[in-house]
Parts: structure tokens; sequence; C-alpha cells
């Protein structure tokens, strides 16, 4: 092809197409940045539900919350347990008696020694299988062909194979049943192999369409459901309609993805009763990879208000939840160290206490409050052995006594399956579901004290501790005590009638070198009259548990506001404030409205307040983020994502919100001149944003070489300790104003 000569039309229609040619190439870049990030939230939010999952299945059986695996072992006299190469770490009295000559010991032994030398292929592929990529908890069930080492003779065994995955390990159950008839179809033999009478809980098998194929005993004692009346029925026969359609699907999204799923359902009993059942249902595949069946085992951990009315020594239990109270809890320790005064018998204390409590009775009411009391009591004695105890001893706080004896790595395994445990949202009446957070601290006998005041104090103290610190679980240590001094909580509530509060204001400024200033972010400080001024990484959190940040986040708007209507009166125009608001403003149906009436009280342009949600907020209170945000767009008031690649939104849902701004999280700005990997994440960040034509605002920036990385990419606006600390309203003003000259004079 002839290249066209300069200054004919060819000429000049390539000139053109170039610059189009650029704008495509570089969205086609920008999208492909967006695909890149998008995948690797996935892969993040995939990790986090491996990490439940490893979480439910952590520890022994008997702390499992996986109630399959606890029901095994009265389910089936012959089983295997291996890690994933083969090796057996735990046989049953049937498999030493089948497989173990001369009464040698099978744990150290590996699963090849027993499997006739024809079936070892499979052995093998199943074992890729578990640990592979991909890999799901789905129990597989196949034929194998093993020597029985007493005879000695090759028998032909029925086996399920099932993979629990631990925190730092793999395992594999192998439940094996002698083939008792050729020809048999998969579904009978799980028949034959699980539906044991001995078993308590309730199990019922299902086929691939999901309807039921056989139930055993437990399961009718619970339901009061026969098999008769259940088989060939699909198990929403037992239903109770307090779970939504959104709930169903994702749990059938769930199980189809990870091959096993554990957690609650509310069902109804053949009388009418509804009930709490703790439940764990796994899809078996056969040799084709073909899903045949679907095993579900289930234990009753609640009942229907009308059949827990307490039967027991009103002294000496709680009448809401029917646990054990304060005064039983202290005798029952009292009698625990007079049995272990000899050292032989260690034990320990769990203090439990419920995150943000106060905000749920004083949103949705007391009746609320005690339905998530009663559903956590259950759920704490669902989790814990048979001879530990769970106490309510005031509010929202629970101890758990661990018995038996307990060592730190008994605590920590069922400090895990407790967290998992009330990680699961409470589903209310209404279809929705409140999540849960709690804080456990732990004291040990006789290390962390020997008489029962000490060790209630001291477990006690261990729980503020995690509390104070942001963790979920700690031992106690000596200096967690907390020594006498000012009530926080009840201070902030009183900060507003005191006028001990105040705001502070950090510029946000453009990257080039003329650091133009084009608005601010508004900063909560509390000047205490003890300790002086406490930051809002201390007080905030207190603030959101007992409720008083909604009061706050009003005064903190009008008090903004009435400011930025100052300076425009002194001749300080075209500045944005941007305010953060909480999320229990966001649930407010009245919000728009307030922010409304705020902006035409004070004569300020919606369009100069911006309002900055965090990203975890957004995402988990969505439905009412998208109302509230699409009102308070309607009014033209400017919305932004604070804290932007902290809580792995996904980006359909992202792009569903009326926003304008992304603010990415300090914590990816921090390592951008050391960092090759902070460099991809923000410029992905960036990058998504042009993509849904967003603005980009990059906070905690206080080296050159961060403003430079970030001035290169694209970002629009910075703020930190380099282009400007947060100042009072004076002070601000002032150095907006020499700022000013100075972009002037650089000009």
């Amino acid at each position: 092809m002839t290249p066209a000569a300069p200054g004919d039309p060819a000429d000049a229609a390539a000139k053109a197409a170039a610059p189009r040619r650029s704008l495509a190439t570089l969205q086609q870049q920008l999208f492909s940045y967006a695909q890149d990030l998008r995948d690797l939230m996935e892969q993040q939010s995939l990790l986090q539900q491996r990490y439940q999952l490893a979480l439910q299945s952590h520890g022994s059986s008997t702390h499992s919350a996986d109630v399959l695996l606890d029901a095994i072992p009265k389910t089936i006299d012959t089983y295997l347990v291996t890690d994933s190469q083969g090796e057996i770490v735990r046989a049953s009295p049937g498999a030493q008696r089948a497989f173990a000559s001369g009464g040698a010991e099978l744990k150290g032994k590996f699963i090849w020694q027993f499997i006739h030398w024809s079936h070892l292929e499979i052995v093998t592929k199943l074992l890729a299988k578990f640990v592979g990529v991909g890999a799901t908890g789905a129990v597989e069930q196949r034929k194998l062909v093993l020597l029985d080492r007493a005879l000695p003779r090759a028998i032909i065994y029925d086996a399920l194979v099932i993979p629990v995955r631990k925190l730092d390990r793999m395992e594999i159950v192998w439940l094996l049943r002698a083939e008792v008839q050729s020809g048999l179809s998969d579904i009978a033999i799980q028949k034959l192999m699980l539906t044991s009478s001995e078993c308590a809980a309730g199990l019922f098998i299902a086929d691939a369409n999901g309807l039921v194929c056989g139930v055993n005993s437990a399961f009718s004692r619970v339901t009061g459901y026969s098999g008769a009346d259940l088989v060939g029925e699909n198990p929403r026969l037992l239903s109770s309609g307090r779970q939504d359609a959104d709930f169903y699907r994702s749990f059938w999204a769930h199980l189809v993805e990870a091959g096993s799923w554990t957690g609650e359902f509310f069902n109804r009993k053949k009388n009418g009763r509804i009930y709490t059942e703790r439940k764990t249902v796994r899809a078996v595949k056969n040799e084709k990879d073909e899903t045949v069946s679907y095993i579900n085992a289930m234990v009753e951990i609640s009942h229907d208000e009308s059949e827990t009315q307490p039967r027991t020594n009103p002294a000496h239990h709680d009448a809401l939840t029917g646990l054990p109270n304060r005064r039983l809890l202290e005798d029952r320790l009292t009698q625990a160290m007079a049995n272990a005064r000899d050292g032989s018998n260690k034990f320990c204390l769990m203090h439990i206490d419920l995150n943000r409590f106060k905000p749920i009775n004083d949103e949705f009411g007391h009746q609320v409050g005690d339905q998530v009391l009663r559903e956590v009591s259950a759920r704490l004695q669902a989790t814990v052995r048979q001879s530990d105890m769970v106490a309510r001893v005031e509010g929202d706080e629970f101890v758990i006594l661990l018995q038996n004896p307990v060592h730190n790595e008994d605590a920590h395994s069922i400090a895990s399956s407790v967290l998992t445990a009330l990680a699961a949202p409470v589903e209310l009446a209404d279809g929705k579901g409140l999540k849960l957070s709690v804080s456990i601290g732990c004291a040990r006998y006789p290390l962390d004290g020997d008489d029962v005041a000490t060790l209630l104090k001291h477990a006690d103290a261990a729980m503020y501790s995690a509390k104070r610190l942001g963790l979920e679980f700690s031992f106690f240590e000596a200096d967690s005590i907390v020594q006498p001094g000012p009530d926080m909580g009840a201070d902030i509530l009183l900060a507003l009638e005191r006028q001990q509060l105040h705001l502070v204001y950090q510029p946000q400024v453009t990257p080039d070198k003329f650091h133009q200033l084009r608005g601010c972010e508004v900063l909560l400080r509390w000047n205490h009259p003890l300790l002086g001024e406490v930051l809002p990484l201390t007080f905030i959190p207190i603030a959101e548990k007992n409720g008083a940040i909604v009061a706050l986040g009003y005064w903190v708007l009008e008090t903004a506001c009435e400011q930025l209507s100052a300076w425009q009166k002194d001749g300080l125009l075209g500045l944005t404030l941007s305010v953060n608001i909480s999320s229990r403003q966001l649930q407010d149906p009245q919000f728009a409205q307030r922010v409304s009436q705020i902006l035409r009280t004070h004569g300020i342009k919606p369009s100069s307040l911006e309002l900055e949600i965090t990203e975890a907020d957004a995402m988990q209170y969505l439905q009412d983020a998208r109302s509230r945000l699409s009102q308070l767009r309607e009014l033209e008031v400017k919305l932004a994502i604070d804290d932007f690649g902290s809580g792995y939104s996904k980006l359909s849902s992202l792009g569903s919100l009326p926003v304008q701004r992304l603010k990415i999280d300090r914590n990816f700005v921090r390592d951008l001149a050391q960092s090759s990997a902070a460099r991809a994440m923000s410029e992905c960040f960036i990058g998504i944003a042009a993509t849904l034509g967003m603005d980009v605002t990059a906070g905690g920036v206080e080296t050159q070489a961060q403003l430079d990385v970030l001035a290169s990419q694209g970002c629009h606006l910075v703020q930190g300790f380099l282009t400007g600390k947060p100042m009072a309203a004076d002070a601000f003003a002032a150095w907006a104003r020499e700022s000013g000259q100075a972009a002037c004079d650089r000009a």
C-alpha cells in the first residue's frame, strides 16, 4: 500500500484518526487493568471463603462446625483419616481390626499398603483431586479393593471419601463398608452406610434433583417426619418461610461451587413448630465427576419460643436464653477449682462480648435484640463440647467454661469455632440479616488466677484488651488489665453538650507542581478533659457501638457547612467540603432530607459538598446505599467511596452506585515508592475510576516520591502531610490564601 503524501486528504485523515486510535488503546488498557483487578478481588474472595471453610473444620471433631464429620464416629464403624500424601493419622477400631495384623498400629502407615494394586491409580487420582487447583469439599464415592491383613484376602469396599480442609493442612476421611451386594445404586449404598440408628445427628440423602431418598431415625425424631412422609419430596417441605429466595440462591450457588456448605436453617417440624438447625450439606460425586446425590446432616440448636420456656431453676438460669447465669457459673467454677487442686485438670474461661449490640437494640427494638441474644446462646451451645458450660453473665456478655483438660491449642480451636458459628448473619422476620462480631478474652487456671473472682476479672480484662487492639481473640496478659479511668463510652455521649468537639480541615490539592487547592476533608477531634485530644481512630468505634455516631455525624455536617458559608462570605470561594458519613446515617430514611435542609440553612450549593462512605459500609448496606445515595445525587451532592481497595467489592456492585469519586486507601499509597505491586494496584484503581467516569483522590501522601507516582498515573487530587496537615478553620483559611498566592507565583 502506497503511503499518503504529506498534505493530501489521506494524510489529513490519518492524522485525525491517530488520536482516536490512541484513545481506543488507552480505553483497552484501562479495561484490561479493570479485568486484572476484578480477577484479584475474586481470588481474594475465594481465599476468604476457603479460610472460613478451614476455620469450620479446624480442631478435633468435637469442635468442628461440620455436622457430618461430627456424626461419623457413630455412623460407621470402619474409617481411616489420612493426610494429603496418604499417611494414616487416625483409624477407627473397626479399621484397626480389619487392616492391622498382629495388633500393629495403623497410625503412621500409608493407605497404599492396604490397597490392591489394581486400585492404586484410583487412590492416586483422588488424592491429587483433593489438593489440586479448584479442589472442592464434595464427597467422592468409589469402589475400592482393599487387603484384609488378618486373612489375608482382597475385599471390595464401598467408599465415601471426604476432604477436610484444616488451617495448615488437608485431611481425608475414608468411610469404608464391605460390599454386601453388587449392583446396588449409589444412593442405596449411601443409605446402608449412613442412616444408622446409632447416629445422634439427623441425616437425609437427596438425589441429584434434590428429592429426598432416605432419612435416619434421628432426623425423624427431630422433625416428626417419617421416611414415608419425606421420600420423593423436596426438602422445601420443611421450610419455615423465614429465609427468602436470595438465601436459598446463595446456598445453592455456594454448594455447587464449593461442594459443601455448613450453616443454619430455620425449618418447620411436622407439628408446625419452627426450630433452628445446624446443617452440613455435601455433594457426592462419582468417578465421572457427576453429582449423584447430596448428604445432609443436621442437629437442632434451638426451638420455637413456645418450646423453650425454662424448665430449670430460675435462680440459676437466665430467663431469656435459658443459659446458666453468673451465680451458677461461679458455683461451677468453685467446683472445678476444687477438682483441679492437684494441677492435673487445667481449665480456662472465655469471656465473649458482642460488638455494637446497643445500636441493634436502639435501631430495631428490644424484641430483635432478644432474638439476637437467644440465637447467639444457641450457637454457642452448639459449638462447645458436652463437658463445657456456656453462661450469660450480663447483657450481651457470655462466658464459656472449658474443662477436662484444656491447653492453649484447644482454646484457639474452640475460639475459631465460636467465631465461625457467629459469623453467619442472624435472620430477622423481614428477611434481613444482622451481621455480628465479637471480642473474646481467655484466662487460664491456674496460670492467670487461682480464685473465682480473679479468673473472671482476668478473662474480662483479656476481652477488653482484644477489643482495644482490634483483635477477635486474646489470652490474658498482665498488662491487659485496664486501670480505673474515664468511661469514654459515657463521656462521648456528653461531648457535644460539653462543647468538647471541634473540626479540623485537611487540604485536597492537585498533584502537579502548582498544588492548586480544590477542597478539604473535614476531620473530627475530641478534647477530653482528662485525656487531652483523642483521635477518631480511638473514639469513633466507641461512638458506633453506643449509638452516639448519628448525633456526631449530623453535628459535623452542620458545623462544616456553617464554616464553609463563613469562608465564602470572606472571599474563599470554589472549595468542596469532603465529609465522612457513617453507615448508621446512611440507613436513616430521612438522611437526604436532613442534608438538603442543612445546605439550605447555610446557603451552600449542593455541589460544594462531597459525602464519603467507606467501601466496606457501601457493600455491607448495598441496598440502602443505592437508595440513599441516589436521593443525594438528585440533590446534586457529590459522592465518594472512601478507603477504596480495602473492601474487595465487586466491580459490578461498585458500578451500580451513583458515586463520582474513588478515594484510594492510604495503605496502597504508603508503599508506592518502594513496591511495584503497590504502583500497579494504584494504577489499576485510577484506571477503573477513569473507565467508570470517576475522579480519584489519594490520601496519606507523605513523600514527594509518592506524589510523583500518583501524578504520573493521572490521580486528580491528593491529601496528606506532604501537601497540608489538618488545620483549625482560621489556620486553614490563612494557609489557603498563602497557597493560592504561591501557586500564582509559580505560574
